[in-house]
């Protein structure tokens, strides 16, 4: 027994010794050096491509705003701008064609015409001073703009500019009634908040430069003045991207347009890379050396194997029975028991991830049905806000549409996010005031509003468009109905264990058979065919609470409708913080 004892350590010794330790010397030097050359080209390639998407988009955000400046100078609609006088009426035109030109423009200029004599015939914000005054005109943008005698041109702020500006496209005008400048500025945080995410995926230093690369902007992060003289001494060598400043080692690619006179500069600095296969070579010795260690441990362990492996398994299968999956054998050998072991260990795996697969299933459909349900919500509200403003536009009331889109627009802008299913109680009394605040744009002292709305439970996490279509329920068909006045109460409090939620009218209501009727909740087979009134409610709060909420609809013709829901607080969440 003795001797197989030695025999069988020796063995595993030297198996471990060949397995573990040979591979990681021969290896080990030859690795490091393949990651090391593997991590600088995917970097140097990395760098290369996104300065040049980058760059492409930088071209195209620029070439956008220049078709902006030719429509200003061109367009039949802008021709007004260059007579000896504009009356009141095409002053109107002018700003109502200039609004239409930049609404759908990733970025929105601020647009100047200013006469050669300082009169500004058209502005989109106040225009500075600089573009207005006699002694500006003999430097920046107007004395590039003026010496390049029609041409568009491109000019680059210093970083200490005090409006905010990073670009400007100028282009001098000159007509038998007018002479000036056309004078479009792009603002140094729209510019960047358009690029940011090619900006911050992939480059910590990223730098705009003029067409002599005597003046840069920082896009992200800051450059050295020695990498800014190295990359203008450099800027032919953009394909070979790897270079040293008083032993700092970076990448860096340069991309130009000669007829925009501009460059991008994006900078890598090497010292992560150089870190990590620094980490990498210390790694090496250490593992080869634990690596050692854990052999002979392991040999040890394996010679004493374990005298009642199948009690081993007879626990494993009950703790399995009891439902606890992270149990698993440790027989090792090269026998019957081992296989036995091994066997079992997968059985328990598989099981495992069984049932992991079937939950993530049926939370994944349970997810689906609720955000198939969200997204009819939604568009319903939409299309009737624009059926309001389309009827303001038939009646030729410009201020009330206008009006109306704006509040429009805030609505929206609390709403667009759909990427939780669940917000807080206080956004979504956001998103029915605003909703409110629309319909009463139409219905004027018809609709009276009352809120009676515990603070406390402002923080509270409901389903998101769970009281807004109920509201929009109560308008369209109890009070719009209504002759007169209508009042409309929207509450929620506490009761005794429960959260409360009530929306009441005054309108028309309805029978009681029929409100009793439409409260009773109806599976839904098919959701993206079905409304997405009651019934939507209802199925959410069936999905997100099951039996811990209760629905009711309580009416009198003549005298109004009532909507109350009830949800258990254990069944709630609430916001943290």
């Amino acid at each position: 027994m003795q001797r197989r004892f030695r025999k069988f350590f020796s063995q595993l010794l030297i198996s471990y010794l060949l397995i573990g330790v040979l591979p990681l010397v021969i290896i080990g030097p030859l690795a490091y050096s393949l990651v090391r050359n593997v991590l600088l080209d995917r970097v140097r390639t990395t760098t290369i491509e996104v300065n040049e998407r980058l760059f492409l988009q930088l071209q195209s955000l620029v070439g956008d705003t220049l078709t902006v400046l030719d429509a200003i100078a061109t367009d039949q609609a802008f021709l007004p701008l260059y007579a000896p006088q504009i009356s009141q009426e095409q002053q109107t035109n002018l700003y109502n064609a200039l609004f239409l030109l930049l609404t759908a423009r990733h970025l929105k200029p601020s647009v100047h015409v200013v006469s050669l004599d300082g009169q500004v015939r058209l502005n989109s914000v106040e225009t500075p001073l600089e573009y207005t005054q006699q002694p500006y005109r003999s430097w920046g943008v107007l004395r590039k703009a003026f010496l390049a005698n029609g041409a568009d041109v491109l000019y680059l702020h210093a970083a200490q500019d005090g409006l905010g500006r990073i670009l400007t496209l100028a282009r001098y005008v000159k007509q038998a009634s007018f002479e000036g400048f056309i004078i479009l500025d792009v603002q140094f945080d729209q510019l960047t908040e358009v690029l940011e995410t090619h900006v911050s995926a992939h480059f910590p230093y990223v730098a705009i430069l003029d067409e002599h690369m005597t003046s840069s902007r920082m896009l992200n992060g800051i450059f050295s003045e020695q990498e800014l003289d190295f990359i203008r001494q450099n800027s032919q060598s953009m394909h070979n991207p790897v270079s040293t400043i008083n032993g700092q080692r970076f990448l860096f690619s340069v991309q130009t347009d000669r007829e925009l006179a501009v460059s991008l500069a994006s900078l890598y600095p090497l010292a992560q890379i150089d870190e990590i296969t620094s980490i990498m070579a210390t790694i090496s010795i250490s593992l080869g050396t634990l690596m050692t260690l854990l052999c002979f441990y392991l040999a040890y362990r394996y010679s004493r194997k374990a005298s009642k492996p199948l009690d081993e398994v007879v626990a494993l299968l009950k703790r399995v029975s009891e439902g606890d999956f992270s149990a698993r054998t440790h027989i090792t050998g090269n026998d019957e028991f081992s296989v036995l072991g091994e066997s079992v260990n997968q059985m328990v795996m598989d099981m495992e991830r069984l049932l992991l697969t079937n939950q993530q299933k049926e939370q994944s459909l349970r997810t689906a049905q609720i955000k198939a349900l969200q997204a009819q919500t939604k568009p319903h509200f939409i299309f009737n806000c624009l059926e309001l403003v389309k009827w303001y536009i038939m009646l030729n009331q410009s201020e009330e549409a206008s009006a109306t889109i704006v509040e429009l627009g805030l609505l929206l802008r609390s709403t667009l996010d759909l990427a939780e299913g669940v917000i807080t109680l206080e956004e979504e009394l956001a998103i029915i005031s605003h909703y409110l605040a629309l319909q009463q744009r139409r219905m004027g002292e018809r609709l009276i509003v009352e809120w009676d709305i515990d603070p406390e439970l402002y923080t509270l996490m409901i389903p998101r468009f769970l009281l807004q279509p109920l509201v929009e329920n109560a308008l369209m068909h109890g009070l719009e109905k209504k002759r007169g006045k209508g009042s409309l109460t929207i509450s929620a409090k506490r009761e005794d264990a429960s959260i409360l939620f009530s929306i009441a009218d005054d309108g028309v209501g309805m029978e009681s058979q029929r409100a009793k009727s439409m409260a009773s909740y109806r599976e839904i087979t098919n959701a993206m065919q079905e409304g997405t009134g009651l019934q939507n409610v209802q199925r959410r709060l069936s999905l997100n609470y099951g039996s811990a909420c209760e629905f009711s609809i309580s009416s009198e013709v003549g005298k109004g409708t009532t909507i109350t829901i009830r949800i258990q607080q254990g069944a709630l969440q609430w916001k943290k913080g």
